[in-house]
């Protein structure tokens, strides 16, 4: 959906996360080149992994960082979990054509309200994009949500193809940083809003 092209830019938000390495698998073997935001011990595993620039999002402005190095230009594509106010910072960060991507709310488990009202801040927050200001700027956004694709099977099944493909030819590597027994779901689930996790985090029995 974020139609990434050969030599074009892309940002990955979470980078460090199980969807962020994927995201890095995928574009490196369109051939873009890639930035990603990541606490700095992270850096050096998603160097290694192909990210070509590593933005410490808790120490610096990440977009000033993406400003930086794209001399003012902005990405094409922006893959965007974080939600709220941050998808209009992102909208802001693509050049001309580019795409913002949303498929997630993450910052939603940052807040201290309780229950649904931890949903408020993020709602309040949420940019609209007027179809208007979308033509002026020349700029889209799109959103993902697998669970309501049930419907495009032979869709889905296609990209699933690619990337079992992809795992099978060595271009896709699935990363599991840590497992957790099924009793401590709760830590498991600790550990990952916490972002300590690089890549994914498994249940076992």
């Amino acid at each position: 959906m974020g139609s990434l092209k050969r030599e074009e830019t892309v940002l990955v938000h979470n980078v460090g996360g199980g969807v962020g390495l994927a995201a890095i698998d995928i574009a490196r073997h369109i051939g873009a080149t890639i930035y990603g935001t990541a606490s700095s011990g992270k850096h050096a595993f998603l160097m290694q992994r192909g990210l070509h620039e590593a933005i410490d999002y808790r120490t610096k402005d990440w977009a000033v960082e993406l400003d930086r190095l794209t001399h003012g230009k902005g990405v094409a594509l922006i893959i965007d979990p974080l939600g709220g106010s941050h998808w209009k910072k992102s909208y802001k960060a693509l050049r001309s054509t580019g795409r913002l991507g949303m498929f997630g709310i993450s910052v939603a488990t940052s807040s201290k309200l309780s229950g649904s009202l931890r949903l408020l801040p993020v709602a309040l927050g949420t940019p609209f994009f007027h179809p208007l200001a979308l033509m002026s700027s020349n700029k889209s956004v799109f959103g993902v949500n697998l669970g309501h694709m049930w419907h495009e099977i032979d869709m889905v099944a296609g990209w699933m193809e690619i990337l079992v493909k992809g795992v099978a030819d060595g271009w896709v590597r699935p990363h599991v940083d840590k497992s957790f027994p099924l009793a401590q779901v709760g830590e498991a689930q600790t550990y990952i809003e916490e972002r300590r996790n690089i890549g994914k985090v498994v249940l076992t029995t």
